[in-house]
């Protein structure tokens, strides 16, 4: 390569399984995981009970500004016809915190249908024990605490 010529490098890596092990509350397993992680692209979850119960999840990214934000909708407890019964707008923003990274979730509900009490209650849990998982599958893949601090 001449020292004129543009340098450009593009690596791709996709890591499926990570994203299927640490979403949803905990004691939930992920069936299906489909990430189409660009604006308009859609996800689909199949989020499995303890009880063996399956509660899809799909929705659709807004915006995607890599490395800081990810914008996304999502709705579950699908009617008989398929319409999502309770929907969501949830922003993810990723700060630089001293080398470490900060992780802020700010989910909005904007459709829940009577019913729904039970889960939205307990929407604040399930998004601290998915991050709790998160935690424990980054420790897991790249060998340090959630904190950043080597095992």
């Amino acid at each position: 390569m001449r020292i004129d010529q543009a340098k450009e490098l593009t690596i791709t890596r996709t890591f499926k399984q990570l994203f299927a092990r640490w979403w949803g509350p905990e004691m939930f397993t992920n069936s299906a995981c489909e990430l189409d992680v660009r604006p308009g692209g859609e996800i689909r979850l199949d989020m499995t009970a303890p009880d063996g119960t399956v509660y899809p999840f799909k929705g659709v990214y807004i915006e995607v500004v890599e490395p800081e934000k990810l914008v996304f909708t999502g709705g579950s407890f699908l009617d008989e016809a398929g319409h999502p019964q309770l929907e969501s707008r949830t922003t993810v923003l990723f700060d630089d915190d001293d080398g470490k990274t900060k992780l802020t979730v700010h989910t909005v509900i904007v459709k829940a249908v009577p019913g729904l009490e039970q889960p939205l209650s307990g929407m604040e849990e399930g998004w601290m024990t998915s991050l709790d998982r998160l935690g424990r599958v980054l420790t897991q893949f790249w060998g340090t605490h959630p904190g950043g601090e080597k095992k």
